[in-house]
């Protein structure tokens, strides 16, 4: 499987570089996750399935698009306008802000649209952007603030204070009557735990880890990746991006300024990958499914080839991204949030394996590999040269027995 490195578009903007400023820059885009807008929207969209089976029948789930709240000098304005005091009544706020001066639509639009695809396949079960009244004659479950992208968090922990504002919302709070989500595909985990500080505290829920320029590479190429940073483009004060995130990661609708701005800033003479943040131009490299990631990391880490084959069976499938939970720890990764970033698998996925890697005694408690896990990954890469055994439909599927139900 070819990486994101040998596509057209890529080849182009690498040559700019030299030497081995050339190499560098190669690895750094191919630690950048793509994530497609097929992809995004059904990744979401369990989260919210997940969130309707919790709370059952006890109300409909109010869904709100993250966005830009109102200012009043120092102090957030009510997400409801004039509700700060009082009784909270009206409509709700709009689902995309317009400002004719800036007639630019991001990614709430894109957010705004799935939310209303949800709700209308779920009738009365759900609530778009709704306002008081609704949320209070409806008796309105979890209000669900919705996002592709936290990157600082700050954009999202302002709309919960927005909604903190609303009189009604903090008495409904108080009585346990309300419960608060933020959702989105992917997040910084400096973004989330500043989301999660927020005086409503709220549940956070991601689909995967975000690899950044600090969890996907080590010493000494993580330092040379941070140089080609600050070398291109020239002079950026924010060289690393907004919050000084390192985020490699890019939507088939864009790419979040917590990105290094060599892949999205044109600065003096300099060419970035991705135009203005846009996507477009390479939308035909973003992979369709989460499969064709887990097979190319499985390539890149465990040297499997043909990883595609053994992905497409169940019983293969377990066993690989096994192997790579067990690699990314191996790597450094120190939570089930950089697990995910640096192997591509689902952070439920991560979850559910690192408690049976545990159970096999194979990782601790800390995430550090045992000797079990250590002996298992050397049993593999001893194999791979040749390869890998792993399961096939001829061949019963080898299952140690730590990880039998007992």
């Amino acid at each position: 499987m070819s990486r994101f490195s040998e596509s057209d578009i890529a080849e182009r903007w690498l040559d700019r570089f030299s030497g081995t400023d050339r190499e560098i820059a190669a690895s750094l885009i191919d630690e950048v996750l793509l994530v497609s807008a097929g992809e995004l929207a059904n990744g979401i969209k369990r989260i919210f399935d997940k969130i309707q089976a919790e709370h059952g029948n006890k109300g409909p789930l109010a869904f709100y698009a993250e966005r830009e709240v109102e200012w009043d000098k120092n102090q957030v304005l009510p997400i409801f306008p004039g509700a700060r005091d009082g009784r909270a009544v009206g409509k709700g706020p709009a689902p995309i802000p317009f400002d004719p001066n800036r007639p630019e639509v991001g990614s709430e639009g894109l957010i705004a649209n799935l939310i209303t695809n949800y709700c209308r396949q779920h009738g009365r079960q759900m609530l778009n952007h709704p306002g008081p009244d609704f949320l209070r004659g409806r008796k309105a479950g979890p209000i669900v603030i919705v996002a592709d992208f936290i990157g600082s968090g700050q954009r999202v922990w302002e709309m919960l204070e927005a909604f903190r504002a609303v009189a009604s919302v903090r008495s409904w709070r108080s009585y346990h009557l309300i419960d608060f989500y933020v959702v989105a595909y992917s997040g910084t985990e400096e973004g989330l735990r500043h989301v999660r500080s927020n005086r409503l505290r709220p549940k956070v829920l991601t689909v995967t880890g975000c690899p950044t320029i600090d969890t996907a590479f080590r010493k000494p190429t993580r330092d040379a990746v941070r140089q080609l940073c600050r070398t291109y483009p020239p002079n950026h004060n924010r060289p690393l991006g907004y919050g000084w995130a390192g985020a490699l990661i890019a939507f088939e609708h864009g790419v979040p300024n917590n990105a290094p701005p060599i892949l999205h800033s044109g600065w003096g003479k300099w060419e970035p990958l991705f135009q203005r943040r846009s996507t477009i131009a390479a939308k035909g490299e973003f992979p369709s499914t989460n499969r064709e990631e887990l097979a190319a990391r499985a390539e890149q880490l465990l040297r499997i080839r043909d990883a595609q084959t053994y992905l497409s069976d169940s019983r293969g499938r377990r066993w690989i991204k096994t192997m790579l939970v067990l690699a990314a720890i191996e790597a450094g990764a120190r939570s089930r949030a950089q697990i995910s970033a640096h192997s591509r698998l689902k952070l439920e996925t991560v979850r559910e394996i690192v408690d049976f890697t545990e159970i096999a005694r194979w990782t601790t408690r800390k995430l550090t590999l045992s000797a079990l896990g250590r002996s298992e990954l050397r049993r593999l890469k001893r194999r791979r040269a040749r390869s890998p055994v792993l399961p096939k439909p001829n061949k019963p599927f080898y299952y140690p027995t730590q990880l039998r139900a007992r």
